[in-house]
């Protein structure tokens, strides 16, 4: 038997100022006391209970949330001080409701409690008389003090008795870890006694095999390289052309350029590995699908609320209690035990109430993604950012969740492959309006840049809708198609509205053309008239299929929320003009409390309101548009200045990363610029290269707006200098 010494200090997990005899002599002493006549019924029962930890002869009556095997928690060994996880030698609690209820099978004094848990959490330790209603007996206190990692504590109990015992519901940001839990009904008398200290294992071999290839970071690792070689591959084939190389040479570069379109449109996809288990993202899926099917009942900010009231009706309530969701009407982290005061108001509805069945439906299919995700990140999706679709999108998304309920043959096997299906026609009409070359470029570029990685939205419910109708919109401009082309670059903007940004090169080219030569060009006018149809028709539709009128506004509404909140993923301009390095997420996220990024969030909103903020972003914005007119001032192609949308959407507005995959359209201006494709790769590969360097979210995103607006720039500046003659290759 080992002493319960930390191996790497001369510290025990006793006090340091009572040694082993001390505790023996107040043991003695206790004993005394005891025989006393005021102490006869407590000897009494002290010698009735047993001996050793109470919670090794205690019957485990009741789990909740818990990952690995409770035994080993009361087994009287524990794990080297500072370990840093219990791996395979203790549990896990999920959530912050995660508890373990014991029966000593008859009430017992508890005069001393020994804890090994991680050190940045706090736990409850309560005791019962009928296991229904429970009092605090020790409230386990953080041990940071000590250290990280695995850390002991400690205490003495005075009047502590029952017979049921709960432990854990733990506080704090670790890991929840828990490597052993003791009870005695009496001071041992070598108090504090002997642990076995067992080396903590990892994961078991088989899931380290199963990860061990393409973790996030090995396949980013490898799109950084796809992304470099494409651009190689692109400069290789730019000095072919000018020195006008043999035609055997092209074909080497034709086929290598198409191997690399493959694997890296392959990369998007993680090359079947994903990022998660099993191909679709639960996180995403759960927002979207429940978001559109019960939106007449949940609207824009009842999703959150209306969950926790289905989950403690279904037997969770303490969940509710103890977790954080955030409040969708101020965008804040909040503890969700408010929705419990009075739950009926939030079946009300956001334009009719629930009905009782389509309530009872709801909590089914609150239960099968709540399942599906695990309890561990369910508690992170109630705590993300709501269901925020325009009503155009919700028209589609609420016709298709409401055909079934949810289970794994819908999801996974219909409505999940929607989104892939997108894809294949987005870039199969690359392919047919620019050629295959064409196609490969952007088909790199989607597939490897890091922004855009399918770990956020991959996997989810029409997610890539916008980016199909804003590339259909551009590649049916580049056929001739104006008309055509306008509608589906409005229905991408009515989808997701930062696309309106493809307008705004045609918006000026058609401005300058009516002030100079006061005519509305034929083809810029189709292009517009093509948008205003297909808006005036889906406004109204989308507010009949929604059931109220009050949708848009309420969109717009949920919008500006959206925009007023800054979170550390977002890119863009804007995102750079806010930056300040005294307030960056390393430093102003406070682990523990409730809201970790409220003091955060709200030192971006004083920067960017500031007397430099605003203005200085607004005059970088105008000084872009300025170089955009200048840039394609002899272009006359319709198609061009939408793909220049690129520019104007990453300067004048800030988007989550995913969305950048916007940038793609770049890679159509090859036959105008060959520089500009190369550049567009070269990005991709810089992305992941400040990915691999960073690990702080708001760094790394401000490092890559940086690149992206350099990009940006550079490419509108490269255009207005090319020679006028297109490049043929």
């Amino acid at each position: 038997m080992r002493s319960r010494r930390d191996p790497l200090s001369s510290r025990t997990i006793a006090p340091s100022l009572l040694t082993r005899a001390g505790w023996s002599a107040i043991a003695v002493l206790l004993s005394l006391a005891a025989s006393s006549p005021s102490r006869a019924l407590a000897k009494s029962e002290v010698s009735a209970a047993p001996n050793g930890n109470l919670l090794a002869a205690a019957r485990l009556v009741d789990s909740l949330d818990i990952a690995g095997n409770a035994r080993l928690v009361v087994d009287d060994a524990g794990v080297v001080e500072g370990a840093g996880s219990v791996g395979s030698r203790g549990i896990r609690f999920v959530s912050p409701a995660g508890s373990l209820t014991y029966d000593l099978g008859v009430e017992s004094p508890i005069a001393t409690a020994f804890v090994q848990a991680d050190a940045s959490n706090g736990f409850s330790l309560q005791v019962s008389d009928d296991g229904k209603v429970f009092r605090d007996a020790w409230v386990v206190p953080l041990a940071v003090s000590e250290g990280r990692g695995i850390r002991s504590r400690s205490t003495f109990l005075s009047g502590v008795r029952g017979r049921f015992v709960r432990f854990g519901e733990a506080t704090g940001p670790g890991a929840r870890s828990v490597a052993e839990v003791q009870l005695f009904a009496e001071i041992p008398t070598d108090w504090p006694g002997t642990l076995r200290a067992v080396q903590a294992e990892p994961s078991p071999p088989e899931a380290r095999r199963a990860s061990r290839f393409l973790t996030l970071r090995n396949s980013n690792t490898a799109k950084m390289w796809i992304a470099f070689l494409g651009a190689a591959l692109l400069a290789w084939g730019f000095v072919l052309n000018r020195r006008g190389s043999p035609d055997r040479f092209r074909r080497i570069r034709d086929v290598l350029l198409l191997a690399l379109g493959i694997l890296g449109y392959a990369g998007y996809y993680n090359w079947g590995a994903y990022h998660f288990p099993g191909r679709i993202h639960q996180h995403e899926f759960f927002h979207y699908f429940i978001g559109a099917k019960y939106f007449p009942e949940l609207g824009y900010t009842h999703l959150y609320e209306c969950a926790n009231v289905a989950e403690a009706e279904q037997g969770f309530r303490r969940r509710v209690e103890l977790r954080a969701i955030r409040d969708l009407r101020k965008n804040e982290l909040v503890s969700a035990a408010y929705v419990l005061e009075d739950p009926e108001s939030f079946k009300r509805g956001f334009i009719r109430p629930f009905t009782p069945q389509r309530w009872e439906d709801f909590k089914a299919d609150i239960a099968y993604f709540r399942d599906r995700a695990g309890v561990e990140w369910w508690e992170k999706m109630l705590r993300d950012h709501g269901y925020n679709p325009s009503p155009v999108w919700n028209m589609t998304g609420t016709l298709l969740a409401n055909l079934r309920p949810a289970s794994d043959p819908f999801i996974v096997g219909v409505l999940g492959w929607i989104d892939p299906v997108l894809l294949v026609v987005a870039f199969g009409l690359i392919t047919w309006a620019f050629g295959w070359r064409v196609a490969s470029v952007a088909a790199i570029f989607f597939g490897t840049n890091e922004p855009g990685l399918y770990w956020w939205t991959g996997g989810s419910f029409i997610r890539q809708d916008w980016f199909l109708s804003a590339v259909a919109g551009i590649c049916l401009l580049k056929r001739g198609k104006p008309a055509l082309g306008g509608v589906c670059l409005a229905v991408s903007t009515l989808l997701r509205v930062f696309p309106v940004g493809f307008f705004v090169a045609i918006g000026l080219r058609l401005a300058w053309i009516l002030v100079r030569e006061r005519r509305i060009d034929r083809v810029g006018g189709s292009i517009v008239v093509g948008a205003a149809l297909v808006t005036i028709i889906l406004l109204p539709l989308s507010s009949v299929v929604t059931g109220s009128a009050s949708a848009w506004p309420e969109f717009l509404k949920n919008t500006k929320k959206h925009a007023d909140s800054p979170m550390s993923n977002l890119m863009g301009l804007r995102t750079i003009v806010g930056f300040r390095w005294e307030t960056r997420q390393k430093v102003m996220v406070v682990p523990g409390v409730t809201d970790p990024f409220h003091d955060f969030k709200e030192a971006r909103k004083s920067t960017l309101r500031g007397a430099m903020g605003q203005p200085l972003f607004l005059a970088l914005v105008v000084a872009y548009l300025a170089l955009l007119v200048w840039g394609v001032r002899r272009e006359m192609e319709w198609w061009v200045l939408a793909a220049f949308g690129f520019g104007v959407i990453a300067v004048s507005m800030e988007l989550t990363c995913y969305y950048f995959s916007f940038l793609a359209v770049a890679a159509f201006l090859r036959e105008k610029h060959e520089a500009i494709p190369i550049g567009l790769l070269l990005l991709a590969g810089l992305s992941h290269f400040i990915e691999i360097s960073t690990f702080y979210f708001d760094l790394r995103y401000l490092l890559e707006s940086v690149a992206v607006v350099a990009f940006v720039v550079w490419a509108t500046w490269s255009y207005g200098r090319r020679p006028a003659a297109a490049l043929p290759h």
